[in-house]
């Protein structure tokens, strides 16, 4: 029974754990629950067709510049980067990150809007680069 229950509860951490390594985990956890933001959290979901294995959103307004030194950080260790510039601002992109032990991979996916708003995506699963572009970009 002890085994069971440590088995369950170790599945219940190991997608939280999986961004443990990443500042934008501390910013989900430091403003999931705050004024002016709102925090979706899936586990094990399909969206669009794609299965993943976990997604986690966060939109927020009026404090963009708390958010973006975690995404500067968590930029540094991006496998690939792409990023959309507008008059020399980024306004949105995804960090494609080293993939976890298990051969999941990992994205960041962010836009900055106007006065301080914007979202930041979490999202760990088997999908690829072209994958992200089809999810985001896709007219449905």
């Amino acid at each position: 029974m002890r085994t069971i229950l440590a088995l369950c509860f170790l599945a219940f951490l190991l997608p939280a754990h999986a961004q443990g390594d990443l500042q934008i985990g501390i910013a989900f956890e430091r403003f999931g629950r705050a004024r002016y933001c709102k925090m979706v959290v899936l586990n094990d979901a399909v969206l669009r067709g794609y299965r993943l294995k976990v997604y986690k959103s966060l939109t927020y307004k009026k404090i963009g510049a708390s958010i973006a030194p975690y995404l500067n950080a968590d930029r540094k260790k991006a496998k690939k980067i792409r990023e959309i510039v507008e008059s020399g601002k980024v306004e949105s992109g995804y960090y494609m990150l080293q993939p976890l032990p298990s051969g999941m991979n990992r994205y960041i996916l962010f836009s900055n809007g106007p006065n301080e708003s914007g979202a930041i995506i979490y999202i760990e699963g088997t999908l690829g680069p072209d994958d992200i572009m089809k999810l985001c970009y896709s007219k449905r």
